[in-house]
């Protein structure tokens, strides 16, 4: 079964948009760079800060292993100074999508 990886953040005032150019970036690199990586969204709300990012792993292995990728920490240290408290990490399984 397919694993979908949501991941939040909470900007600190003024730098939504900041935060959302580094999440954006990650993302790019993590659709490129991971084979059993199908799909990823970056979502945002600009008037509570909130940003996320999801991604649907084909096994929960794949979602794992970037938890020990340098370039996860290296995102997570450019992140840190853009938001308030720690992010939020929520594993769920994939049970349906439509597309058209």
């Amino acid at each position: 079964m397919s694993t979908v990886i949501e991941f939040t953040m909470h900007a600190n005032p003024g730098q939504y948009e900041h935060l959302l150019e580094v999440y954006s970036e990650f993302a790019e690199y993590m659709k490129v760079s991971h084979e059993g990586l199908s799909q990823v969204l970056v979502v945002g709300d600009p008037a509570s800060g909130l940003v996320q990012g999801i991604g649907v792993f084909d096994t929960i292995e794949q979602a794992e292993v970037v938890n020990s990728e340098e370039v996860f920490a290296d995102f997570n240290s450019k992140v840190t100074p853009l938001i308030s408290g720690s992010p939020e990490r929520v594993e769920l399984h994939l049970v349906h999508t439509f597309t058209r």
